[in-house]
């Protein structure tokens, strides 16, 4: 092999290699004896920094602890990137096992009922299922395990390079809180200290909390850097433990705070789309926007530059407002796998202003999920319609998020769809399949008369689960052609479908519906997340069909 051929793999990679094949010899049930020469190689090569010229050698059995098969092995892995025996154990167990069991408290053995009764595969797969409490209804599981498995999945996630948004704005929220009730400044307070970069863009993921602060007259520079990374380091003691999340700091005085805040807050698609000089003399970004000749413009919006133009052209006023959405669809309850009544998602969307709500439990087919069967759904729609009764101040729709079968065909018989005020089709089961045959299957059950909404489209799972191997496109010109709603997703795990589909959306004039996905009344305030999305993706007041009057959705509803 020629010096340009090789491609060396250092000391640490190959201990990893050789701790991750005993572990998955350990899963597999492989001889204990075999699994402990693999650990007690992993720790022989520990320090060893003639790795590769011993393995040109051939006298990495020279080292104690590593005998002629085990050399092999690092052999290839050092000079070739191969690693054989590694692939065919992760080939031979079900994908997800090592994942989940490094989780504390989940065994091998639960591992493999997760993975055979709830298809999880991933961290963020039994997160989710936890929060569903779709463990509770499993041999060997309760409450109490299913609490300490969802710690345990909080724990693994917080040690990874990003957390999501549902994550990460609770805490900055916590921190400028913090701020303001400890006094790091003296009398001397900075008069602005904001989120800023990506956190303020509401980012999906994010890897890091920046904040700018204002550095104002009478408070020398060194002071107020001084202040604020000691209240960093303070909160982080005391009210971030198990986070991992990094705070930044920018800095600007008042007099160019606006143009500042504006600099770091955008994407740099934006920024160029903007074109401002180097320093704009700004205290606010109404100011620095305006002596471009420009409205504010949100900070969610500013990403790809196409909020410049239409801000140019007066077009941004079309956009989905912030407090857009009239009402709400995608909610479950006790009927299937949320922790509350009806009744009690009923009040809480009540109480935060929405005019209507739709409530969609899972179908009979979501078996993991106490999906209703039909002597179910006649004691729901009893109950619902009751409720109609006593609450006519909002209006309750009655409808199901009915799962999309493998042949593209919905959960029930038209006869029971026929009953409901709305019909959410989803994908919950079958995600493997080719590209083809995903996008048939959806596009078969938009063209189901019974189908109003399609839900989470690609079905990802923010960290945890890519999306399926669809034609998306295809899909959102179909659903615009039949008239159904591609859902917004607004839960903080999926917000799917992605708002960078929004050319897509707009040109086609798809139908869009912000759906919190609520399993439980705190959830439905998720749907702020959906919002931050749709105006990321520039959609306008018009697609947004749970922008409508509650009179508007009823006569859309019933395809009028």
């Amino acid at each position: 092999m020629k010096q340009k051929d090789v491609f060396f793999a250092s000391m640490n990679e190959v201990q990893g290699l050789l701790e991750e094949i005993g572990r998955l010899m350990e899963l597999k049930g492989e001889n204990p004896f075999k699994i402990r020469a693999f650990e007690k190689a992993a720790t022989a090569v520990a320090g060893q920094a003639d790795l590769v010229s011993r393995a040109q050698a051939g006298t990495l059995s020279e080292i104690p602890g590593i005998g002629k098969a085990i050399s092999e092995i690092i052999t290839d892995f050092v000079l070739k990137r191969e690693a054989p025996v590694l692939d065919e154990l992760r080939r031979s167990l079900p994908p997800g096992l090592l994942e989940l069991t490094e989780v504390p408290g989940l065994g091998p053995k639960k591992a493999r009922q997760l993975i055979a009764e709830l298809g999880v595969h991933s961290l963020a797969e039994l997160e989710y299922a936890c929060r569903e409490n779709r463990l509770l209804g499993l041999k060997g599981f309760g409450a109490k395990i299913q609490k300490k498995i969802l710690d345990g999945v909080s724990f693994q996630q917080s040690t990874r390079g990003y957390q999501r948004l549902g994550d990460a704005l609770p805490i900055s929220q916590r921190f400028l809180q913090f701020l303001e009730k400890e006094d790091f400044f003296g009398s001397k307070k900075p008069i602005r200290i904001c989120e800023t970069g990506a956190l303020r863009r509401r980012a999906e993921i994010l890897s890091e909390l920046d904040f700018i602060v204002e550095e104002i007259e009478g408070l020398s520079s060194v002071e107020i850097r001084t202040a604020v990374e000691k209240a960093a380091a303070s909160f982080h003691e005391s009210e971030m433990e198990g986070s991992h999340f990094k705070i930044r700091f920018h800095y600007a005085s008042t007099n160019v705070f606006g143009f500042e805040w504006a600099k770091t807050t955008g994407s740099f698609d934006h920024w160029k789309a903007v074109g401002a000089p180097s320093r704009v003399e700004a205290s606010t970004e109404e100011d620095f926007y305006s002596k471009l000749g420009l409205p504010w413009i949100a900070p969610e919006m500013r990403e790809t530059g196409e909020e410049v133009r239409l801000a140019r052209e007066g077009l941004l006023e079309q956009v989905l407002p912030s407090d857009g959405v009239q009402g709400i669809f995608h909610t479950h309850t006790v009927f299937s796998d949320g922790a509350a009544t009806i009744k009690e998602m009923v009040l809480e969307a009540k109480r935060q202003g929405y005019q209507y709500i739709g409530i969609s439990d899972h179908s009979q087919s979501a078996f993991y999920a106490h999906g209703l069967k039909p002597e179910d759904l006649l004691k729901q729609e009893k109950e619902i319609r009751k409720l109609q009764d006593e609450h006519p101040e909002i209006r309750i729709f009655w409808g199901v998020e009915s799962d999309i079968l493998a042949d593209g065909s919905l959960d029930y018989e038209a006869k029971w769809l026929k009953k409901f005020d709305f019909v959410i089709a989803s994908i919950h089961s079958r995600f493997q399949m080719d590209r083809e045959a995903m996008t048939s299957r959806i596009l078969r059950a938009i063209h189901n008369p019974y189908t109003r909404f399609l839900g989470h489209l690609t079905g990802r799972l923010l960290l945890g689960r890519k999306g399926y191997d669809i034609d998306i496109e295809k899909i959102i010109a179909e659903a615009a052609q039949k008239d159904v709603a591609i859902e917004m997703n607004a839960h903080p795990a999926r917000l799917d479908i992605d708002w960078r589909w929004g050319p897509e959306l707009r040109k086609y004039g798809a139908l869009v519906s912000i759906n919190p996905d609520a399993h439980d009344p705190e959830g439905i305030s998720d749907t702020h997340y959906g919002v931050s999305m749709a105006r990321k993706a520039l959609l306008p007041r018009s697609l947004i069909v749970n922008a409508r009057s509650v009179k508007e959705i009823e006569k859309w509803l019933t395809r009028e």
